[in-house]
């Protein structure tokens, strides 16, 4: 091969590898939680149990419970950020709708009154069977756990509640023999809910 040939060839390699680098200097790296928290106010969780970060978006002015002053909705950001994997067994007296914002998607065990359970991904993913939203009926025992292969080591959601949140609609699973009550209800879910860390 002539010199000036084999010399053209290094040039255009050296331009290449150039141009490359510079797309890689240029690539956004992934948004951190920290990040987030800060740019859209997020605070600490009150509820131990309840683990992450959220804030208050919305309440209705109109009244679902005058006694409670209760209203008929109500929606938050929560944020399970990096130490957070799970969140654990509760259950509502309300409906509740869990929708994807942004970071990894978030795996929902649903466990139902009528003895189904069934479970959802909540993520941007929709060819591979992910979904943008999920309505979750009242009296449902329902348990998260952020998808571990994903890019971010964090994930925002939404979560709408009707009628709106009271700190009397939800019950936490808090003792052993409260999670194995559950686990001989659903045993068909048991098995699932252990790879998750749920069980």
């Amino acid at each position: 091969m002539r010199r000036d040939t084999i010399l053209g060839l290094l040039v255009a390699g050296l331009m290449f590898l150039a141009l490359a680098g510079c797309v890689a200097a240029n690539k956004k790296p992934p948004l951190s939680a920290e990040a987030v928290i800060r740019g859209l106010g997020l605070v600490p969780m009150s509820d131990a149990a309840c683990p992450g970060f959220y804030q208050l978006i919305y309440q209705s002015a109109i009244r679902a419970d005058m006694e409670k002053d209760r209203p008929a909705a109500s929606l938050i950001y929560y944020l399970m950020p990096r130490e957070v994997t799970i969140d654990p067994w509760h259950i509502l007296t309300s409906d509740e709708v869990l929708l994807y914002h942004a970071g990894a998607p978030m795996i929902q065990l649903l466990l139902y009154a009528d003895g189904r359970w069934e479970e959802v991904v909540l993520g941007p993913e929709f060819d591979q069977g992910q979904v943008a939203q999920q309505v979750i009926p009242a009296g449902t025992w329902m348990g998260f756990a952020r998808k571990a292969d994903s890019l971010y080591d964090w994930g925002l959601y939404g979560v709408m509640v009707a009628p709106g949140w009271h700190s009397e609609d939800i019950r936490m699973v808090r003792t052993a023999d409260e999670l194995a009550a559950l686990k001989r209800k659903f045993p068909a879910a048991v098995a699932r809910g252990v790879e998750l860390g749920l069980f």
